[in-house]
């Protein structure tokens, strides 16, 4: 009789644990989603500058139509990556030589996805890839993409596509180490 009474308590309280443990992992976000509002800009020997959507916004935008994945071609509307380097000092005003060729962007999302681009890639002498940081889709603010996505123009699939982008960075890639 004792032993069914302390099966019975067990019992009790390995449902009351399992309660609880429910009730904890319900209440805990299982997949948090971060929104950068702005754009970190970092740029070799130089401090941050952070890029509000508002001056994104002022800046001259132009279009891409493309599709993501499986989806119908939209109207992407942004503002060329080129342009917003250049107003940061990035130096793709003239064709780039030298030491410059070296150099590459970085892009990285809220969720730390990355991608990278040849700074020639951008220059219009070279690569010219058109790139640009869209804020809108079918002319409407991004929703779930958002508030910024990297969208390139020509790529065959979208992998260099990014996501809520959070920052965009300039890295000297030159060395002097010989391999």
């Amino acid at each position: 009789m004792a032993s069914k009474a302390v099966a019975s308590f067990r019992s009790g309280w390995l449902a009351i644990g399992c309660l609880l443990a429910f009730a904890v992992s319900a209440a805990e976000p299982t997949s948090p989603v971060v929104r950068a509002q702005a754009v970190s800009l970092l740029l070799p020997g130089k401090p941050a500058l952070t890029l509000e959507a508002s001056a994104l916004a002022a800046m001259p935008h132009t279009g891409i139509r493309a599709a993501a994945h499986d989806e119908s071609p939209s109207d992407w509307r942004g503002v060329a990556l080129r342009d917003i380097l250049l107003r940061a000092g990035v130096p793709l005003d003239k064709p780039l030589r030298g030491k410059a060729l070296a150099n590459f962007v970085r892009v990285t999302a809220t969720d730390h996805y990355q991608v990278v681009f040849g700074l020639a890639d951008l220059d219009p002498s070279l690569g010219n890839t058109q790139v640009i940081l869209a804020d809108q889709k079918d002319g409407k603010p991004l929703a779930e993409d958002g508030p910024f996505r990297l969208v390139v123009g020509g790529d065959q699939r979208p992998a260099r596509w990014v996501r809520s982008v959070a920052a965009i960075e300039i890295v000297d890639g030159s060395s002097t180490d010989q391999p």
